[in-house]
């Protein structure tokens, strides 16, 4: 559970194997992520929770892509040595309504704002690539994976401000990281992807060049 001043959220994962018991969840928000075939725990939680969104695990093969992806990167795009004050303002920015964070049922935007801060700076000392997509001095992008295993990396962050989005941003920093990572010795690259977040999926899509496969299929709940 995080603790913050008055309010507290538990934000929780639960298998078919695991059985939820909805009475320990006493916290102002809740947030819990059910395998979509998990008829058992969606029967329970279906009087005090609601549905809101649907989440596939992306599983793309970074050493079978031949693209030449430094062709796709026409802005700015370096590596950074640590998650920065200035990746969270651009994720702010980006984020005002995705469920990862705005966990209660209105889209508040205090408590969405600092789930999101708990959400980024918790990867700050695990080993990880942190990106920024720059124009000029300032930075409009940002992109963060973290190490998921011996030969394997998962994105956990891309954003861009809303100004930036369909400009070239997004799609550098993403064929920056592939490539990234592919010259590292990175065989898998892993990410979590809301269904209804299309872009995001015909991104992936696109640069995976058909070495991708989706598993693992998420249904997002939230206290009514």
């Amino acid at each position: 559970m995080e603790q913050k001043g008055d309010w507290n959220y538990i934000k929780l994962t639960f298998d078919e194997r695991a059985s939820l018991n909805i009475q320990e969840l006493t916290a102002d928000y809740v947030r819990i992520e059910l395998a979509s075939t998990d008829e058992t725990n969606k029967a329970k939680i279906e009087n005090n929770y609601i549905w809101v969104d649907r989440t596939v695990k992306a599983r793309i093969n970074l050493q079978h892509i031949e693209t030449d992806f430094s062709k796709l990167i026409r802005m700015n795009v370096r590596e950074l040595d640590s998650i920065t004050e200035n990746v969270y303002e651009i994720a702010k920015q980006t984020f005002k309504r995705d469920r990862r964070f705005f966990i209660s049922r209105e889209y508040k935007v205090e408590i969405g704002f600092r789930v999101l801060r708990d959400y980024i700076f918790q990867y700050s000392n695990m080993d990880k690539v942190v990106l920024g997509c720059f124009h000029g001095e300032k930075m409009v992008g940002t992109l963060i994976a973290v190490k998921a295993g011996d030969h394997a990396y998962e994105t956990v962050l891309g954003a861009v401000l809303p100004e930036w989005q369909a400009r070239g941003a997004g799609i550098g920093l993403y064929a920056f990281e592939f490539e990234l990572l592919k010259e590292r010795g990175i065989d898998v690259l892993y990410s979590r992807i809301s269904t209804d977040n299309i872009s995001s999926l015909n991104l992936h899509l696109a640069l995976s060049k058909g070495n991708i496969s989706f598993m693992q299929p998420l249904d997002v709940f939230v206290k009514k």
